[in-house]
């Protein structure tokens, strides 16, 4: 029962990828990687750059992550779907 749940998903993912492109899967990548993109940027200078940094400096950071997660999201919209995805849930959860 689980395999065949499995390999249902499996299927609907080889499907799905190699279907033609649409606007919606360019408006989700869009925002998946804006999301995405928008934390690996901002914990990336606060973890990697020279502390302390100021608010306007993350401020660039952001919008310029945001940005660039945008344009790979319209660009390639499958695979920044895919990659950015965990990223952009981050902080979101269960609450416990």
């Amino acid at each position: 029962m689980i395999s065949a749940f499995f390999q249902r998903r499996k299927q609907r993912f080889i499907d799905w990828w190699r279907a033609p492109i649409t606007w919606k899967d360019r408006m989700l990548g869009a925002v998946i990687g804006g999301i995405g993109c928008f934390w690996v940027g901002v914990l990336g200078r606060i973890i990697l750059g020279p502390l302390p940094v100021s608010l306007e400096v993350m401020v660039w950071w952001a919008l310029g992550s945001i940005a660039i997660g945008v344009f790979l999201g319209i660009i390639f919209p499958k695979a920044t779907t895919c990659v950015a995805f965990p990223f952009s849930t981050f902080g979101i959860g269960s609450g416990a």
